[in-house]
């Protein structure tokens, strides 16, 4: 049975809803990606970086750059809640966020090969993602440091999962790991990364 999710307050950067119609008909063409869309244990959450924002300057790389049919055609995210302390996991302090990204081949780098920088980018969204999940609710996090492992070129256009999770908690820092994989769970980047918590950040004008 699936944990309820916790309250949207304490989970700013989470808007836990089912998956779009639209964002499930293209998943469920894919094979390979059932094992996420069918699984009950896994909550279907937005991130709040992907919803364009009226008015506001905030998120625009992920939710307008990343969000077109020549960058990141389809999104979908999930969150797996840390494991109850019965489990065969408990050992595991934190939960984990998993997403499923389809993209096409306006992120070449190589010749109909994904950007490298584009694998880094995910990682930080998406550990960060994770980072999000345990600061305190009223406070945001900045990313300190991020390192990535490239282990196998990514052909486009394609199909990526990724999987991201925090490690530890200590006061204002917080530490995460992550890993790409491809349609036969092979891994093509991992990447570690130091989030710190920090005050919300508020907009400045540009003076360009």
């Amino acid at each position: 049975m699936a944990t309820k999710p916790p309250p949207p307050s304490a989970l700013s950067p989470f808007i836990f809803e089912p998956i779009p119609a639209s964002v499930k008909a293209h998943f469920d063409g894919i094979p390979w990606t059932k094992q996420y869309i069918s699984d009950p244990t896994l909550q279907p959450y937005t991130t709040a970086s992907r919803i364009p924002k009226s008015g506001s300057r905030a998120d625009t790389f992920c939710a307008i750059t990343l969000n077109s049919k020549d960058t990141v055609t389809a999104w979908q995210s999930w969150w797996k809640p840390a494991p109850t302390p019965d489990s065969k996991e408990a050992d595991k302090k934190f939960g984990e966020s998993i997403a499923l990204l389809s993209f096409s081949s306006g992120l070449n780098g190589h010749p109909d090969t994904i950007h490298g920088g584009f694998l880094g980018v995910i990682l930080d969204e998406l550990i960060g993602n994770a980072a999000e999940y345990e600061r305190p609710h009223d406070k945001s996090t900045m990313t300190a440091y991020l390192k990535v492992d490239y282990k196998r070129p990514v052909a486009t256009p394609g199909t990526l999962a990724v999987r991201t999770w925090v490690e530890k908690v200590q006061g204002r820092k917080i530490w995460g790991r992550g890993e790409v994989l491809d349609k036969e769970g092979k891994v093509c980047a991992t990447g570690e990364a130091l989030f710190i918590v920090v005050e919300r950040v508020k907009g400045t004008a540009s003076k360009l």
